[in-house]
């Protein structure tokens, strides 16, 4: 196998994202740039302007994948059809829902492609990926503990999916040892459906909300945005373009706080993983 740089991966996940960008354009369904990569395209980069005094480009430098976020009903239909709509078999669709992913939310893969993260080794690698995460409506009365929950079960997740021999310090590879034995037979496509079924909990108890969450990813009461922010646009990535909310620096302000400057070089999240080309 072929072991893949990071620009490598950038280039093919730009691919995927070409792939969704078409599915999703052709069958009408919406889908927005999220986190690090809405971050990238709207503070990185250079050549770019959206007329708003800014700079844009798309890849954070020290970032390694994409992600994209979508309201509940278009996550169901994405979920549903991708693989019916693609354009070609080198993408898929992988989830927990048909046990080809144990994550709780979709990944659009390469399937030319695998990757070994090292917190959780070979028992859950894919290909090269995009991540999609849905949003839900937010309940007022019920969001609070329906978060909470979510959260009680993330952990739980987080141990029974983790390599007890990986940490980033001694201290936490000591709880790894000590607490992954008890979950280590938790089966992750449960887990997952669990957690998935508390999100879906979370959108059915006030679909008119005019405030919505991610909950299986970030999951956290502090960062429910207005759902009006949601409308789409068209703004460059790299060479391409690709829909975001119009409500980007609103977004971005809820997801980061001060989010237009860099963090300094010991506090960058980095991803230690192994991409190989099959």
């Amino acid at each position: 196998m072929e072991r893949l740089t990071v620009d490598d991966m950038k280039s093919i996940e730009l691919e995927i994202m070409d792939e969704i960008d078409r599915v999703c354009r052709a069958h009408g369904v919406q889908y927005f740039l999220g986190y690090g990569s809405l971050l990238g395209a709207v503070r990185h980069g250079g050549v770019f302007s959206l007329g708003d005094g800014m700079e844009h480009g798309g890849f954070i430098p020290w970032d390694d994948d994409m992600d994209i976020v979508m309201m509940r009903d278009q996550y169901e239909l994405l979920m549903a059809n991708f693989n019916e709509w693609r354009t070609t078999e080198r993408f898929k669709l992988v989830s927990y829902r048909d046990k080809s992913s144990i994550y709780q939310f979709a990944k659009i893969v390469d399937t030319t492609t695998v990757i070994y993260e090292n917190f959780v080794g070979k028992k859950a690698s894919t290909g090269v990926w995009v991540d999609v995460f849905p949003m839900e409506h937010f309940s007022e009365q019920q969001g609070p503990a329906l978060l909470r929950q979510c959260q009680r079960v993330g952990l739980l997740r987080s141990f029974a999916v983790t390599d007890p021999s990986v940490g980033s310090n001694a201290f936490v590879k000591l709880i790894k040892r000590i607490v992954c034995p008890f979950v280590k037979n938790k089966d992750l496509y449960e887990l997952a459906a669990r957690l998935d079924e508390i999100a879906l909990s979370m959108d059915k108890a006030d679909p008119t909300s005019s405030r919505v969450v991610d909950v299986l990813g970030e999951g956290k009461l502090q960062k429910t945005c207005p759902a009006d922010l949601f409308e789409p646009v068209r703004i460059p990535f790299e060479d391409r373009e690709f829909f975001a909310p119009a409500g980007f620096e609103e977004y971005l302000t809820i997801q980061y706080g001060d989010w237009r400057t860099p963090p300094a070089e010991n506090a960058r999240p980095v991803h230690v993983m192994e991409a190989y080309r099959l």
